[in-house]
């Protein structure tokens, strides 16, 4: 009996984790998606200072740049939580969720692979960007380093969506049911 009491107040633990992260990413995810609206406002000043007034600026075109970068870096972890990264589906969709939850257990290894990867070099990327103050070698030369860390927040706001996905499919894939069942799968956006 206290087995099964530790057992479940181990799940509670792990669906307030998962929530929070889903919480996080959905935050994040939303005011990242904020950051289009400048892209396209300076994308717009470009085009009318260069077509229509011949005095093109300098600094659109790499600003523009900076936040297309953060903002699709930074995404990543909110597509990982709705599920809109790109999914082989012609045998997924057949599987019941258990057996999806296993073939995701094994692709889950090189997710981590991957984080791992990102998380090392990225930090080191940045951690010597800002060292250096960096900036790029453009006529305007803006600082690169708030660019290279957005690298090692996005790898661990993606490796902490992860884990809750990895948890939810280890709980899958030994129950046949979700711990907890994520909002795509009940369809909403």
């Amino acid at each position: 009996m206290a087995a099964i009491l530790c057992l479940l107040n181990e799940m509670r633990r792990w669906k307030l984790f998962i929530s929070a992260v889903n919480n996080l990413s959905d935050r994040v995810g939303k005011i990242v998606c904020l950051m289009i609206l400048p892209m396209v406002f300076i994308l717009i000043w470009e085009v009318l200072m260069r077509y229509g007034f011949d005095a093109p600026t300098f600094w659109a075109h790499e600003t523009s740049q900076y936040f297309f970068g953060a903002h699709f870096i930074l995404g990543g972890a909110y597509a990982l939580r709705w599920g809109t990264h790109v999914n082989v589906e012609i045998f997924y969709s057949r599987f019941s969720p258990r057996v999806s939850a296993i073939v995701d257990l094994f692709t889950w290894v090189l997710f981590y692979l991957f984080c791992g990867f990102l998380l090392w070099r990225g930090w080191e990327a940045a951690w010597l960007s800002v060292s250096r103050w960096e900036h790029t070698y453009s006529y305007w030369s803006p600082p690169l380093w708030p660019l290279r860390l957005t690298i090692p927040l996005a790898a661990t706001l993606i490796l902490l969506q992860g884990i809750t996905k990895t948890v939810n499919d280890v709980y899958t894939a030994i129950t046949g049911r979700r711990l907890v069942v994520e909002a795509v799968e009940k369809g909403e956006p």
